[in-house]
Parts: structure tokens; sequence; C-alpha cells
């Protein structure tokens, strides 16, 4: 009968998100300047543990992307935050998981202005 307690809690960890992995996509920007949006190509790479996240995250043609601070799961929504030196404060990602899919906004500024994307990543398959 003790261990009954037990099921609840194992499905809700085999049911958790989970956002391990290399990630692909792209990030979609208005230009602050007025100017046509900027779509940049990105890659992430996530390493989820019990007791953090971490990873980075860059531009495709970037040798290193930029570490993920801060980082958050909450269901299927994660948030993190990444100093950029082309950023004038922290930039802050939303993201939702769908399967294999990360799609949500990044916010910060660049030149004092604000700007907002639009991101879409996808998980690489493991080899």
């Amino acid at each position: 009968m003790k261990k009954l307690w037990l099921l609840p809690c194992l499905a809700a960890t085999l049911l958790a998100a989970d956002v391990s992995g290399k990630w692909t996509g792209n990030v979609v920007v208005e230009d602050p300047g007025g100017g046509s949006a900027i779509d940049t190509q990105v890659r992430a790479e996530i390493q989820q543990k019990p007791d953090a996240i971490t990873g980075a995250i860059g531009r495709q043609e970037d040798k290193e992307g930029e570490s993920i601070r801060s980082a958050k799961l909450d269901g299927n929504r994660l948030t993190f935050e990444v100093s950029s030196t082309e950023a004038n404060s922290l930039v802050k990602f939303v993201l939702t998981l769908d399967g294999d899919r990360l799609n949500g906004e990044m916010t910060g500024a660049v030149d004092g202005l604000p700007i907002t994307g639009k991101v879409h990543l996808t998980r690489v398959p493991a080899h």
C-alpha cells in the first residue's frame, strides 16, 4: 500500500517535458530602425538535469553560442536569458515546447531600441 503513492510521482516524471538536445531554426526580428525584418539562422544546445538547465544559443555561423542563464522549465514553457555583445541588455526568451519544436519570442534592446523576435527551433534527431 505504501508504494501506491509512487505511481503518480513516477507518471509525472515520465511525462515531464525534456528540452535536452541540439536545436536549429531561426529568429525573425523586426528591424528597430524601421527596415525589413531580419531572419537569422540559429542553433542551440541544451542540457537538462533534474536541478538545472544549461546550454548555449547563437547564430549558425558562430563558433560558440552565448551561454543560457536563469533557465526555467514550467510544464512545457521554457524561459531563459542570454547576454549578447550586440544587445544593450539581457535578451529574454520565452518558448513553448511542442514535441520536437520550441516556438516563442525573444525580447531585448539593441542600440537603445527595444527588439522583439519570433523564435522557431526544431530538435536535431540524435544519430
